[in-house]
């Protein structure tokens, strides 16, 4: 009992984290998260055992699941995804567009007498 006091204690009297880079506070938050959502189903985990009091290191083995499930969602995040294509500079060229294939339904009189279609090539 006395160690889950400390483990809150500490937990609410931590500084925040100031990073550098995003990155690295995206990776320290993923951390974080997870470190706190396993200790989160370590205790409730508690609920299915006879005696909790007998099982307290189930908080801590979730801590330690949920900090490595953190830092392996901080690594995808920091390296592998990709928040989609950088801003355009000002004065830079717009990117090249690939040509566009349309294909439509021809109708008269309710029914289809034939299909159009569109390609275009250059956009200016």
């Amino acid at each position: 009992m006395k160690s889950l006091l400390l483990l809150l204690v500490i937990s609410f009297l931590s500084q925040n984290v100031h990073a550098s880079d995003d990155k690295t506070k995206e990776f320290f938050t993923s951390v974080m998260y997870g470190t706190l959502a396993g200790a989160l189903v370590g205790a409730a985990s508690l609920a299915f055992v006879d005696n909790p009091g007998d099982d307290l290191q189930r908080v801590a083995k979730g801590a330690s699941l949920g900090l490595y499930a953190g830092i392996a969602l901080g690594i995808y995040v920091t390296q592998y995804y990709d928040n989609g294509p950088p801003e355009p500079e000002l004065g830079t060229e717009p990117e090249v567009r690939l040509p566009t294939f349309f294909v439509a339904p021809i109708v008269s009189n309710n029914s289809i007498d034939g299909f159009t279609s569109q390609l275009t090539v250059y956009n200016f």
